[in-house]
């Protein structure tokens, strides 16, 4: 995951000079500059002791709709003639986001059985 977020780091810093009208560059920074962001706050905030499954449901599906968004700018980037490079950072953050995304899942599973276990628990046996 760090070298991801080092990866991530690199693109952001990359020049738009060779691509002037492909407006997938910008995004892909803009999502490179979000992704660094968020491998800090995600793994912090899925870690955090209370959280309800109704808060992990809600950063999961916000992660989702990066997830989806990232998706266009990865077709847009991987238009002919385009530098390779830009291609490589969509693929490291492709991995990102999906890692970023399989972690909310994880933890909502987490917390649903516990959910489970918790209410099994407070039934009465008959």
């Amino acid at each position: 995951m760090l070298s991801f977020a080092r990866d991530a780091g690199e693109y952001a810093a990359m020049t738009d000079e060779t691509t002037k009208e492909n407006g997938g560059v910008a995004r892909l920074k803009q999502h490179a500059d979000l992704v660094q962001q968020l491998v800090k706050q995600v793994p912090a905030a899925l870690a955090k002791s209370g959280l309800t499954l109704e808060q992990v449901s809600r950063l999961r599906n916000v992660i989702q709709k990066g997830v989806d968004d990232f998706h266009e700018v990865q077709s847009l980037v991987n238009e002919p003639g385009l530098d390779g490079t830009y291609q490589r950072a969509a693929s490291s953050l492709e991995k990102i986001w999906s890692h970023l995304l399989a972690a909310a899942e994880a933890r909502m599973r987490d917390l649903a059985g516990e959910d489970a276990t918790e209410s099994s628990a407070e039934k009465p046996e008959e």
